[in-house]
């Protein structure tokens, strides 16, 4: 395989590495929490060309669910990533029916290298707050 084959898997791999670590602490969360908590994942094509998006869907035992994504965009310019956990919250239409207690805006890098970086540290700052903000959700006041 030439450079730029090598090149092209390495977007594929990382998104797979990251699929996996959310995986892991999806079911972590599951283990901690069961059987109260239910977890699946998730990957889909963007609404664009060049867009994934992936990651986990909580069910809280309470009728809402949360959902930790990372969505990913390439194009001929530039890379992107941004990041989010969303929790139902029906009566938030400005928001499209969901919460979101954690966000990680679009950041755009020019390079592959940066991008996989990227990647890595917007998956390293979900996993270290889904844990966190399952919790609150769980023992706060609106847990049924």
């Amino acid at each position: 395989m030439d450079a730029a084959g090598r090149d092209a898997q390495r977007l594929p791999v990382a998104l797979w590495r990251a699929a996996k670590r959310l995986r892991s602490m999806a079911y972590e969360l599951f283990l901690e929490h069961q059987p109260d908590l239910t977890w699946r994942e998730f990957a889909v094509y963007g609404a664009t060309p060049g867009m994934q998006a992936l990651g986990v869907t909580l069910g809280l035992g309470d009728g809402r669910e949360m959902f930790c994504t990372l969505t990913v965009r390439m194009s001929p310019e530039a890379f992107s990533a941004e990041a989010d956990i969303a929790v139902d919250a029906p009566d938030d239409e400005e928001n499209g029916g969901y919460h979101y207690p954690f966000e990680i805006p679009e950041t755009h890098v020019d390079s592959l290298d940066a991008c996989l970086r990227l990647i890595e540290d917007q998956v390293d700052r979900l996993t270290a707050s889904c844990p966190r903000l399952l919790r609150e959700l769980r023992s706060g006041p609106s847990r049924g």
